[in-house]
């Protein structure tokens, strides 16, 4: 990594598959590490200090490490872009990015658009190249919650903040989705429904996470119970940048279906969780919806969350082939099964149905997604995952 970005470091840190062996602040520091570093991919930023001139940069790294796989930041787009670019191509660099901003999705395509080895997950451990590394704890992610139809995604987000939160995490849950139903399973009081739109209107976007509903590590973001009122993409990035910088989770609650929005919070994700109900109507929907993502979905930072399905039942089987045919490599593929009407009678309680009774189907799946997330555990807590072959 020679990038300067602090931010971007954590995201690639966090990338399955990805190992962050060295950090460069200059390129006489990056000059240095190149000596003794193991990495094969250098991700390398135009505006690295000290590299004032990138050709003579790249060349000299080049004349280093030959076999360097280099994925190249250019940052604002100039007179000198065009030309720059074939140089790139002519030492058999094609991984740039030209833009002012850099998203997850540019990310991930950058990363993995050109990696063709087999990974695989064994106990805990990636292996790659016949190379282990400890898969590290989660301490910092952006999770977008969507899918193409309202099965429960509102649910999952209220039950996995409060989880993230009581680990220790400080979390931020953004309920952008039609109704604004955090208001319910939170039960948020009325003097919060039109603080969104108020702080829309007098363009104090960096003042939602002092005035929004505060529960110990959990501040929930949300908008007037009942609307269907929807915020612009421009509004929510502000949001959103407001809030991430000072969240170790931001959980994203998306506007049901596709719109600028929904498009905006997968494409500044990290993880996506893309919420499948147990019926074969919502599978079709989800599958168009994907379709019509297309380069914006991402597999390898996607969850298939199968949810209302209890591991082993006939609906959890029904559904978990209709996604194998897919085939789509997601990150993982989890069940969720349902918590009754477990849900509804903890509305306003300060309750979630995760917490409140351990020993059911569903926190066990609670667990199981929270494992699969790497998130610290909370003492007491037990922490693994079911594999696809267990559950079968």
């Amino acid at each position: 990594m020679a990038v300067g970005h602090a931010e971007m470091h954590r995201f690639i840190a966090q990338s399955y598959g990805v190992e962050i062996s060295d950090v460069a602040e200059s390129a006489e520091e990056l000059y240095e590490l190149l000596n003794y570093s193991k990495a094969d991919t250098l991700v390398l930023s135009r505006y690295l200090i000290g590299s004032e001139n990138p050709q003579i940069l790249i060349d000299r790294i080049k004349a280093l490490r030959s076999e360097l796989r280099i994925i190249y930041l250019y940052g604002v787009e100039d007179s000198n872009t065009k030309l720059f670019l074939k140089y790139l191509e002519g030492k058999n660099i094609i991984d740039y990015h030209v833009g002012e901003h850099v998203s997850s999705l540019d990310l991930n395509r950058l990363l993995f658009n050109n990696k063709k080895e087999k990974r695989t997950i064994t106990n805990g451990f990636i292996k790659t190249n016949a190379k282990t590394l400890w898969v590290k704890e989660l301490d910092k992610a952006v999770i977008s919650i969507y899918s193409n139809c309202s099965n429960g995604k509102s649910h999952l987000a209220w039950n996995l903040s409060t989880a993230f939160a009581r680990r220790g995490y400080k979390t931020t849950l953004l309920n952008f989705d039609r109704g604004y139903s955090a208001n319910l399973y939170f039960g948020i009081e009325e003097i919060y429904f039109d603080l969104l739109e108020y702080l829309i209107k007098q363009g104090e976007h960096q003042s939602i996470l002092d005035q929004c509903y505060k529960k110990g590590n959990l501040r929930v973001v949300t908008g007037n119970l009942g609307s269907d009122s929807l915020i612009s993409s421009e509004d929510f990035l502000k949001f959103l940048y407001f809030t991430r910088s000072k969240s170790d989770i931001l959980i994203i609650d998306t506007y049901t279906g596709l719109n600028d929005v929904t498009f905006q919070a997968i494409n500044n994700s990290n993880i996506d969780l893309l919420i499948f109900d147990s019926d074969l109507m919502h599978f079709h929907m989800n599958k168009l919806m994907i379709e019509k993502l297309g380069s914006h979905f991402i597999a390898e930072k996607t969850y298939a969350i199968m949810n209302n399905c209890s591991t082993g039942s006939e609906s959890y089987n029904y559904i978990y082939k209709q996604i194998s045919r897919l085939n789509i490599k997601f990150k993982g593929s989890l069940p969720l099964s349902t918590c009754g009407n477990l849900g509804c009678d903890l509305m306003h309680t300060g309750k979630t149905p995760y917490e409140t009774v351990k020993s059911s189907s569903f926190s066990m799946d609670m667990n199981n997604i929270l494992s699969a997330l790497n998130a610290r555990n909370r003492k007491g807590t037990p922490n693994y995952i079911m594999n696809r072959e267990e559950a079968r």
